[in-house]
């Protein structure tokens, strides 16, 4: 009768557990990983004791000794202390250790008055200076404590110590200093003697073929080669606004971005270090894009990590150009169906607007005054979604100053500004748009600008030709003055995101291969009056 009733009480308290949640409480659920200790066997003389890691393992350790009267042990946090308790010639007895998944594994004791002293090795291989290689550790497997290190003959030389677990855990390290063969003893309280022997080399030093590069233009290049070296090399430029470098088996190339300096630290794969000083001096150009070449750039490699620039409340567009032609709805900048500064007439009419014209035109808005040919000038568009009326909503300044802008059509305005989106492939473009090449821009440009910003009409006129300290929302700024053969515009924006502007033939209407362009593109530099 009481078999049946405790099964029965068995199975109502199973289905209890299952059907009723306020029954038992859910347990938390945990990784089980297996049990390890750093060490698997320890050696003892009589009343004396060790201490063993626990590594990995789930919690709630218990220590079982085979026989407690040979050796015991005791567990705090992840510590295993073991105490000889034999007072035997020699002994040995199994330390079980569990966790609390049940995960186990033994430690064996070896008890004896008198240990032999031995170590893990009697030599080891070190390479002076290369991480993973210029250390050893070495462990007694058994002795009778007490133990002191000797550095023979000239071995101080090769090799330094790091005794700090001698005693405690029976264990040191050495590490390569210089290279030569390098001999330590080691003594314990019994007199018993060990030696290990260090052979130690040192590898290759890095040797290259320049250590200082002065680039005679703003994306000049040059090439530095590794004349000697042990391969796997890697480079860390100290400034990335100043150049960039890049490896191709033995040959870095250095590439410049901005006038400045900076350092190239070539390391390959045994640590060993080059340091390349780099000056990029380069005269102020603009490029002639004369109607022959236009630029775009593609900000949706940006929106991958930042959605932002799709939902713009405020942005900035700024040009410095010089025009040498009217035409009819020749491209400035911006974003074709989108937001976008273009050119009004051909050059038989009599006024000249600047047209800011988006959403499929549906708000169309032209500038009092008309821009002139042959001289440089400036141009900002500012956009602030925040603002109600037209007139707040969108400022044109030309030359640092404010023109009013006419209303041509208001169906919509901007709530937001993508900038990953426009009817020619959500391209943002400078000098043509739509792939059409009749609206090919007729001029030079020397600067443009992407803010996600409203910059204020000082601030505009302020950095009519420069830029200077960290500038908040620069999303991209393209300096048109390469002064090489090149397909793209370096964005030397400072930022974290950067974005180059690509190179292409505006008389190829719809088509966006890059293109390298001539040197000879690039012309005197100016700035407005």
């Amino acid at each position: 009768m009481f078999k049946k009733n405790h099964a029965l009480i068995a199975i109502i308290l199973f289905v209890c557990q299952l059907s009723l949640p306020g029954c038992s409480k859910e347990e938390p659920t945990f990784t089980i990983v297996e049990l390890a200790l750093d060490k698997s066997s320890v050696a003892l003389t009589p009343d004396n004791t060790t201490s063993v890691n626990i590594v990995t393992g789930n919690g709630d350790y218990t220590a079982v000794s085979s026989d407690d009267n040979i050796a015991k042990a005791v567990i705090s946090g992840d510590v295993i202390t073991i105490t000889a308790t034999s007072k035997q010639e020699r002994a040995n007895a199994v330390i079980v250790i569990t966790d609390k998944a049940f995960k186990r594994t033994s430690i064996d004791v070896e008890i004896a008055k008198v240990f032999d002293l031995t170590l893990d090795k009697t030599e080891a291989a070190l390479e002076v200076g290369v991480a993973g290689k210029n250390e050893a550790e070495v462990t007694i497997n058994t002795g009778n404590f007490g133990y002191n290190t000797e550095l023979l003959t000239n071995s101080a030389q090769f090799v330094e110590l790091d005794k700090s677990k001698l005693e405690s855990h029976g264990r040191f390290k050495v590490k390569a200093t210089a290279a030569g063969i390098a001999k330590v003893k080691i003594t314990d309280a019994k007199g018993k003697e060990a030696t290990i022997t260090l052979n130690i080399t040192a590898p290759s030093g890095l040797a290259v073929d320049k250590t200082s590069i002065t680039l005679d233009a703003v994306q000049g290049s040059d090439i530095v080669t590794v004349s000697s070296g042990n391969g796997g090399y890697k480079v860390a430029v100290t400034n990335p606004l100043v150049a960039k470098a890049s490896v191709n088996g033995n040959a870095i190339t250095i590439k410049g971005k901005i006038n400045g300096t900076t350092t190239v630290i070539i390391e390959d794969k045994k640590g060993q270090k080059s340091t390349i000083n780099i000056t990029v001096a380069g005269p102020a150009y603009a490029m002639n894009l004369s109607d022959q070449y236009f630029g775009y750039a593609n900000f949706s490699d940006i929106a991958i990590v930042d959605k932002s620039v799709t939902t713009l409340k405020q942005v900035t567009f700024e040009m410095t150009c010089k025009m040498d032609g009217y035409r009819g709805l020749q491209t400035f900048m911006g974003l074709e169906g989108n937001l976008l500064i273009r050119g009004k007439n051909d050059d038989f009419r009599p006024t000249h607007p600047l047209q800011i014209v988006g959403l499929g035109d549906k708000i169309t808005l032209e500038s009092t005054k008309s821009f002139n040919l042959n001289e440089w000038m400036s141009i900002a568009l500012v956009v602030d979604c925040e603002k109600t009326t037209v007139q707040e909503k969108y400022k044109l300044y030309i030359n640092g100053v404010q023109d009013v802008l006419i209303v041509a059509r208001q169906d919509e305005t901007h709530s937001v500004v993508n900038l990953t989106s426009s009817s020619d492939g959500n391209r943002f473009e400078i000098g043509r748009a739509f792939g059409q090449d009749f609206r090919a821009m007729k001029g030079a440009v020397s600067e443009a600008r992407v803010w996600t910003v409203a910059r204020s009409g000082q601030q505009i006129k302020d950095n009519l030709c420069g830029l200077t300290g960290t500038q908040t929302g620069l999303l991209a700024r393209w300096n048109f003055t390469a002064g090489v053969e090149t397909g793209h515009i370096q964005d030397s924006n400072g930022g974290k995101y950067e974005t180059n502007l690509i190179l292409a033939n505006a008389k190829l209407g719809g088509n966006y291969t890059q293109v390298k362009v001539p040197k000879s593109v690039f012309v005197s530099k100016g700035c407005p009056n």
